[in-house]
């Protein structure tokens, strides 16, 4: 039985990190651009494959996620890699973390008397303000270490997590990912069955 249920979960891993890929590469999927904006959707397949898996699978979707959008930053847009989207610590380990904290999460949750879709609305928020959190952060540290901007400190790093967080691309994908993870979850628990 064990078995099975191993092989259940690296194939709907397989699917989950397929589904990043396919996203990842076509226009408006998983990324959507408007002029100097973007947002993904990344986040929201991310969660809701670490929660549907455990956080070692989740841990493996980000990161898929994370190596899709280096590799994208340098052969799609290498005019980013400025901001540091071909960098692993500000590309790739945000969203490692991303699987791994809604995953872990997720199964925290799992102990409590949540329901389900509720514990899957939380991860997504936690999943979401951590790719974001940790995004911007490293985001800064990169360009004052290479030169991009000229001084940052505490105040300049959490003060432009909060614009962000308030921001349109913040908003866009906390609500995406919360209205979103929770209904898929759903749909997905369903399906297994």
């Amino acid at each position: 039985m064990k078995k099975q249920t191993n092989t259940h979960a690296l194939a709907l891993t397989a699917i989950f990190a397929a589904l990043i890929i396919v996203m990842t590469v076509t226009p408006y999927l998983g990324y959507i651009s408007y002029g100097a904006i973007e947002i993904t959707t990344l986040h929201i397949v991310t969660i809701l494959g670490a929660i549907c898996v455990g956080p070692r699978m989740g841990t493996l979707l980000g990161a898929v996620w994370g190596m899709t959008c280096i590799a994208r930053a340098y052969l799609a847009f290498p005019v980013f890699l400025d901001f540091g989207f071909g960098n692993f610590f500000v590309a790739g380990l945000p969203r490692i973390l991303v699987g791994l904290v809604a995953g872990a999460l997720f199964a925290a949750l799992a102990k409590t008397k949540l329901p389900k879709v509720v514990s899957a609305g939380i991860c997504a928020v936690a999943g979401t303000f951590t790719n974001t959190a940790l995004v911007l952060t490293a985001m800064n540290i990169w360009q004052k270490n290479h030169g991009v901007i000229e001084e940052t400190g505490v105040f300049t790093i959490f003060g432009s997590i909060f614009k962000t967080l308030i921001g349109v691309n913040g908003v866009i994908e906390l609500a995406a990912a919360v209205i979103l993870v929770p209904a898929l979850y759903k749909a997905v628990s369903k399906a297994r069955k």
